[in-house]
């Protein structure tokens, strides 16, 4: 049913002409990078370098989607009583939700405070952050993965827009989102709430499919972690290369398996990052946010 909902919405686009514009920046021209199924595109803005899919998601059926049609596995398929205890009692270690990987890399680059994990689904990565010594809250767009984690697992998950709005402008040391901004359709609503819940010196820490690294590269759109239904963006280094210095951070990158040390773009360009998932270590400069806050005059 959920394949044949995006086909009619896909066919709907396509008929009535939605404009090929780039979801991020505005920019009227994009160019055809390849073509999928043959009703999805792959185009890039030469402007900001996102790869995006066309037709283009909104928010409200991207919304719509994730609260009962979208199935990821374990990430989706909420565990038994019996088995939530034992994922707990080991932390989630050998699972398909172990983010010790993910912890390890946030421990390791950023100090212990309060840390945001945006797009935590039912919770199994504020549980592990919260083992590790982080005072941890989620954001999930699901209410049922939201109402799920709340009652198993006893995290803290905002489920509403409205939530995160309300926050106070400073309120994490650290924001975490592993394998969500691909399926993000208003990214700049995304980027502007990290640098705003950001505090002086946080850090930010993307993981996404890394569209650029090797198999992106020799399998093109066969690629699995390319654009879909899932997937509206086929993010790289450079778009984040391009578009994260203007909210104030300070970048480095790495590629799975992450056991080299982050590495700097320079005035060429991103390092070569040949793995299937890619790392952006995004640090908020502290003068920027003292400039932020004198201008608003908080």
């Amino acid at each position: 049913m959920a394949h044949l909902s995006f086909a009619f919405k896909t066919l709907t686009r396509l008929v009535t002409a939605q404009p090929r514009d780039c979801p991020y920046c505005g920019a009227r021209e994009t160019q055809l990078l390849a073509r999928k199924k043959l009703l999805l595109e792959l185009r890039r803005c030469p402007d900001c370098l996102l790869k995006f899919r066309y037709p283009k998601e909104d928010a409200r059926s991207n919304l719509e989607f994730y609260q009962e049609e979208y199935s990821e596995g374990m990430t989706t398929e909420m565990p038994s009583d019996a088995e939530i205890a034992r994922l707990m009692e080991t932390n989630f270690a050998g699972s398909d939700r172990d983010l010790s990987i993910n912890v390890g890399l946030v421990d390791r680059h950023a100090r212990k405070g309060r840390l945001l994990d945006y797009g935590c689904s039912w919770g199994y990565g504020l549980h592990q952050f919260r083992q590790a010594g982080f005072d941890a809250v989620g954001f999930e767009i699901s209410k049922p993965r939201g109402d799920f984690g709340r009652e198993k697992l006893s995290v803290e998950i905002l489920n509403d827009f409205k939530q995160l709005e309300a926050l106070t402008p400073g309120s994490f040391d650290v924001i975490h989102t592993s394998h969500v901004l691909e399926h993000v359709p208003d990214l700049k609503y995304a980027l502007n709430t990290f640098r705003r819940l950001l505090a002086d010196d946080g850090v930010l820490f993307i993981f996404v499919p890394n569209a650029a690294g090797q198999q992106a590269r020799e399998m093109g759109l066969k690629w699995g972690h390319h654009i879909s239904e899932k997937h509206v963006s086929a993010l790289d280094a450079e778009f984040f290369r391009r578009s994260l210095p203007e909210y104030g951070f300070s970048l480095s990158f790495s590629s799975y398996p992450h056991n080299a040390a982050p590495r700097r773009a320079d005035a060429q360009g991103v390092p070569q990052l040949d793995g299937i998932e890619l790392l952006v270590i995004a640090r908020r400069e502290a003068e920027v946010v003292r400039l932020e806050l004198a201008s608003t005059g908080t």
